[in-house]
């Protein structure tokens, strides 16, 4: 599996992470951020996961669910299933990660079962909001190397590890409005090929979203960021998503990644006997 991530993007598809490159591995940008979307962390991942949102005076609302993802040849599905508090229980997301050499977007749908039915996120709605969070859909995506042209700009310390730092300009008018980033900036581990920090800026180059991983560890040989923080620096909003039970090579079974399960959700018959 080639994940995280990111939950994303760097974010959440993102925040599961793998193993450091070999030695003597090229430290140019392109090459760098090449590992970091392509890194070997298993055939498939099921983990507990908090979405937490924070608002402008420090109040709380927690957000319960399942991450599930899985290898399917160089493409990955993840499926989350939102099972805590009533408001959100049944609300279901997937998502289709390409192979990036195809030059196709990749897939998102929601179910929301108020409406009883799957929706096809566009293109043109992954800039707004995930599950009302300050993360986008955008955000949930995996890390793509060819929509921006990049750069070392240096290196610095993020939670104890040495970091290169990466500066990433869209190659076109196309990637801008999809994801609405007209500049980011990453911290890449340069032990474990991670994403420990990231920074998004608008039209004017004014940093308008940080994101930081809070907690690193090593599950079953696997680096995995096990806390991630965005924070909106206008709203001044944030959110946290944080994993438990992290296990990876479970035989996550193919329904688990159907259209199907989003409609009649996952039970722990469903599950390996992990929770």
């Amino acid at each position: 599996m080639k994940l995280a991530r990111l939950l994303l993007s760097a974010v959440l598809m993102p925040c599961l992470v793998a193993a450091a490159p070999a030695t003597g591995a090229s430290v140019d940008a392109e090459s760098i951020l090449s590992r970091v979307r392509d890194r070997n962390d298993g055939d498939d991942v099921y983990s507990d996961l908090k979405l937490v949102l924070i608002d402008e005076k420090g109040g709380t609302r927690v957000r319960e669910l399942l991450y599930l993802q899985r290898d399917y040849g160089k493409d990955e599905k993840l499926t989350l299933y939102f099972t805590e508090p009533s408001d959100v229980k049944g609300v279901a997301f997937q998502s289709v990660t390409y192979d990036e050499k195809l030059g196709k977007d990749d897939d998102q749908w929601i179910y929301l079962p108020a409406f009883r039915q799957i929706r096809r996120i566009a293109s043109a709605d992954k800039r707004g909001s995930f599950m009302g969070s300050e993360y986008a859909y955008i955000d949930m995506e995996k890390l793509r190397v060819g929509d921006y042209k990049q750069r070392l700009v240096g290196e610095e310390v993020v939670l104890g590890q040495p970091c290169w730092v990466i500066e990433r300009l869209p190659v076109s008018e196309e990637v801008i409005n999809r994801t609405g980033y007209h500049k980011t900036v990453v911290w890449v581990d340069k032990a474990h090929d991670v994403v420990l920090k990231q920074t998004y800026y608008d039209a004017k180059g004014v940093q308008f979203k940080v994101m930081t991983a809070r907690k690193l560890e090593k599950i079953q040989d696997v680096w995995t960021v096990m806390e991630s923080h965005m924070q909106d620096q206008v709203s001044r909003k944030a959110s946290s998503l944080i994993f438990s039970n992290v296990r990876y090579n479970v035989s996550l079974a193919d329904k688990l990644f159907r259209q199907a399960i989003m409609k009649t959700g996952v039970s722990n018959a469903d599950l390996p006997a992990l929770r």
